[in-house]
This record gives structure tokens, C-alpha cells and sequence, in this order.
């Protein structure tokens, strides 16, 4: 009896002194950083996505309409800086030009009354003048006492010029070169006929001086220079009243008393 309790007790104390196995916690310190560390890294998609939303919500979005008002707005000014670039090229200088020249132009069949001056190198003479024009291509000027005689007619049917000085009669195609043969002065009849009311003559045109009312006051035209003095006032339309022309050895002065139109 004695034997089997002490064989008893010998396995109760070796039992005792026997070590017993190390039991890891899995909430210990050792696994929580992993843990941890496994949790935030799953984090990050979710707060990415969080910021990305709150990012976007803190954007304006963009309005249709608002951008559509904007393009239209943007369109309207364009077309008034178009509209406003395009009536600054027609400045008033430029509308009262176009105007004066307008109503000269349309001018095309007169009656002139006055004096005129003519001197060359070689003949000089004054005469009273009387120019009855009746569209381009027909015209008759009176010229009274030039050369000490009476009346000279100078008339043009077409295209043909006729020169009646008293009983003297002759006739040219090219009325310039007709004058200057029998009066010894070449008068620049063609381009008067635009002259006369303050435009230039079709051609080139060397230079033009106007005045504030864009009226010629000088120009330089086909070898001659043409000085408007004077205007007047005709109905609607204001026409020179003072002329001298110089050039190609020529010098005159045409005084015009009056204007019928």
C-alpha cells in the first residue's frame, strides 16, 4: 500500500516540475502591427475613394446651360466688335466725301457763266465764258472778245469738235489740239469736264487735297495742277467757283459767276 501511494505521489510532483507549452495570443503586440497594418492597407482604396469623392463634390460641376449663355455671349460681342470694326471703316470724313462727290457727279448737264484767263509762253488773252454742257458727249462754250475778236463757238456733237471763229470755221476729232491750233492756247477741255464741278478726271491721280468738308482744294492730275479757290453753293450741291489750272506751259483761271443745274 505504502509502495502505490508513493509511486502516486512521484507522478503527481513529476507532473509538476514538467514545463508547459507557450500559448500565443493572437491579440497579442507581435501579430497586432500586421493586423494593423493589413487593415490600413485595405483602408486605402475606401479613403481614396472617399477623396476622390469629396474632391469632386468640392468641384462646381459644369452647367449646360450656364456654358451655352456663356458661348452666345461670347458670340454676341464678337459680331458687335465685327459690326463696329466694319462702321469704323466708313469714318464721317469718309460718309461726307462719298456724299459730296455723289451729288457733283450726278451732275452731268450745266450752264456756266463767268470769265476766263488763259496765257501760254507765247499767247495770252481773257474772255468772257458761256459753257452749256448737255451730258458728256455734247457741249457748247462762248468765248467773248479772246484775241481782240468777237465770239468764238466751240461745239461738240459726238465725237466730233467744231471751232467757229467769225467767218473761220474748222473741225477735229481731238478738241484740245483743235484750241491750241486756233487760239494758240491748249485748254484741257476733256478733264474739265470733270474739273469743272471739283472731281478728278478718270486716270491716275498724282495727288488730292481736301478740306474739312472734303471738297478738292488742290489736284494734281495728268501734268497739271488744279487749284480750287472757291465754292459755291447750287441746290443741293456744292460746286467750285474759283479754278486755276497750271501746267504743260499753260496757265487759267476760270472765274464762275454762276451755275445753273
Amino acid at each position: 500500500m505504502n509502495a502505490i501511494k508513493l509511486t502516486l505521489l512521484g507522478s503527481i510532483l513529476l507532473a509538476a516540475c514538467t514545463p508547459r507549452p507557450t500559448t500565443v495570443d493572437a491579440t497579442s503586440s507581435y501579430y497586432t502591427p500586421r493586423i494593423a497594418a493589413k487593415a490600413e492597407t485595405n483602408d486605402i482604396p475606401k479613403r481614396a475613394a472617399k477623396a476622390e469623392t469629396n474632391v469632386l463634390a468640392s468641384t462646381p460641376a459644369t452647367d449646360p446651360v450656364s456654358t451655352t449663355a456663356n458661348t452666345e455671349k461670347l458670340d454676341n460681342n464678337q459680331k458687335k466688335a465685327t459690326k463696329t470694326a466694319a462702321e469704323a471703316n466708313v469714318s464721317p470724313a469718309e460718309t461726307a466725301k462719298i456724299a459730296a462727290t455723289s451729288s457733283a457727279s450726278a451732275i452731268t448737264s450745266w450752264e456756266i457763266s463767268g470769265a476766263m484767263a488763259a496765257r501760254s509762253k507765247s499767247k495770252g488773252w481773257n474772255a468772257s465764258v458761256n459753257w452749256l454742257q448737255r451730258g458728256m458727249s455734247h457741249y457748247q462754250i462762248r468765248l467773248f472778245g479772246p484775241l481782240g475778236s468777237g465770239t468764238v463757238l466751240i461745239n461738240k456733237k459726238g465725237g466730233l469738235v467744231t471751232l467757229h471763229d467769225g467767218p473761220k470755221t474748222a473741225s477735229s476729232s481731238n478738241a484740245e489740239e483743235l484750241l491750241k491750233r486756233q487760239t494758240g492756247i491748249r485748254l484741257p477741255v476733256n478733264n474739265l469736264y470733270y474739273w469743272v464741278r471739283g472731281l478728278p478726271a478718270p486716270g491716275h491721280v498724282q495727288s488730292a487735297k481736301r478740306d474739312s468738308a472734303n471738297h478738292l482744294l488742290v489736284l494734281k492730275q495728268s501734268g497739271y495742277v488744279i487749284d480750287y479757290g472757291q465754292y459755291t453753293s447750287v441746290g443741293k450741291a456744292v460746286l467750285p467757283s474759283v479754278i486755276r489750272l497750271q501746267g504743260n506751259g499753260v496757265f487759267i483761271k476760270l472765274v464762275i459767276k454762276r451755275w445753273r443745274i
